[in-house]
């Protein structure tokens, strides 16, 4: 299953009318005016008739969910041409743990392992009102109409394409309505809509690691990881990491260019340490961490602070666009980095240092953050953490050259250039 899954919160009405009232007041003040966008990373993909394992002492829900499956390649596409760049449709079980806020990441929620069962594909004409019904045992537990949602399958792709371009295979979740199905250990649910096969899973609370399917490498990525940074952002360092995931859209490589949309006041660099797993890792202890490390990184994770939308989730418009995260393809081997908590970070635009930082001031370490991923998720060879970034930002110009490197790991360059030059370079 190497693609992208795509999934978007808030996207039916019963949820934007249940959230309404604390929109209205903080940390969220004014309600989402965009798609609020997650991602359902390679270890939570599953597919018909698979046994999804239960996580212990806490209710699993299922979400019964339509999604669209891309055909081809999609960048920029207006809604009303949508339809010619879909491939079918699949029924699809969107589980989850409950959410009590869409203000943080919500990846221990939504990306434990085995929480995106997908059907198979079929071609439909027409989904505004189609029906999708959610037996528990045989036992019809909910139904719902897709003419319930805010955007169609149409607005969101025409949505999501505005800043990451799509591959064919990539799906997009449509979203569910706030009341989910409560599943418990022996249940068997069956996802069903006229006109698509029937996607049935049984849950259990086995907890053997299942192997884990074939995908992108899933991109892990920090927020506010270095205390300065926090205060730069005039944020308090935060009690529980903040991760967030990044689609295969945005990397690019050493010595290419990044994208500043047009009609900005600010985007920024931000130079980052990233850890490469090198082996499956499930219930890691801190003090085992480093033997599933396979070697350093180092990424630049650009975000564009004008799309920032009083961080609804880690909003995809600011840090999953196209182009903005340059990664160096290098891997440098674990053994030569002999204490990765005692690194110097830096940023140089123009030749100019602007940021300078070390790993020793990270909130959560290397090998925190691995015990804590591992221990509700499958972390796979391949998959990277992108650690955060210290204090030292900076506006970054079409024409600016930024490096960013991490001592002993690696130097990564890179070149902003402006939508309409990067547009004009594709034709």
């Amino acid at each position: 299953m190497k693609k992208s899954v795509f999934a978007v919160a808030l996207n039916h009405r019963s949820q934007t009318e249940h959230w309404n009232e604390a929109f209205h007041q903080s940390p969220y003040k004014t309600p989402p005016k965009t798609p609020v966008w997650f991602i359902k990373p390679r270890n939570t993909h599953r597919k018909m008739g698979d046994v999804i394992s239960l996580p212990e002492q806490q209710q699993t829900f299922s979400g019964g969910t339509l999604a669209v499956v891309m055909g081809k390649v999609a960048r920029k596409i207006r809604a009303a041409d949508a339809e010619q760049y879909i491939a079918g449709y699949a029924l699809a079980n969107e589980l989850s743990l409950a959410e009590e806020s869409f203000y943080r990441p919500a990846i221990k929620a939504k990306c434990r392992d085995g929480f995106c069962p997908m059907g198979e594909m079929a071609g439909l004409k027409d989904v505004s009102a189609l029906d999708i019904v959610t037996e528990v045992n045989g036992v019809v537990k909910q139904s719902w109409s897709t003419s319930e949602l805010h955007r169609n399958a149409a607005e969101l792709i025409a949505a999501l394409s505005d800043f990451a371009t799509l591959q064919a295979g990539d799906v997009i979740l449509l979203g569910t309505p706030q009341q989910r199905i409560p599943v418990n250990a022996g249940d068997s649910v069956t996802i069903k809509a006229q006109g698509l096969p029937t996607l049935t899973n049984s849950f259990s609370d086995e907890t053997n690691v299942k192997t884990q399917p074939d995908g992108h490498p899933t991109l892990f990525a920090l927020g506010l990881n270095y205390a300065d940074h926090a205060t730069e952002l005039d944020f308090n360092a935060p009690e529980e990491p903040l991760v967030f995931i990044k689609a295969p859209n945005t990397v690019t490589g050493d010595n290419c260019v990044s994208v500043r949309p047009d009609n900005l006041e600010y985007m920024h660099y931000e130079a980052e340490l990233v850890v490469v797993i090198g082996k499956t890792a499930r219930n890691v202890k801190r003090a085992e961490a480093f033997d599933y490390v396979a070697g350093y990184t180092v990424c630049n994770d650009y975000a564009v602070r004008d799309y920032l939308e009083n961080y609804y989730r880690p909003n995809l418009r600011v840090k999953s666009r196209d182009t903005l995260t340059p990664l160096l393809a290098k891997i440098t081997p674990r053994e030569a980095i002999p204490d990765v908590q005692n690194l110097q970070l830096k940023t140089f635009v123009n030749g100019e240092l602007t940021q300078s930082g070390s790993t020793r001031d990270m909130v959560f370490s290397v090998a925190f953050l691995i015990e804590y991923l591992s221990e509700f998720m499958t972390l796979q060879p391949g998959d990277m953490i992108a650690t955060g970034t210290p204090k030292g930002l900076a506006d970054v110009k079409p024409g600016d050259e930024v490096v960013v490197e991490v001592e002993g790991v690696g130097r990564l360059t890179n070149r902003i250039v402006s939508e309409k030059q990067f547009e004009e370079n594709l034709k």
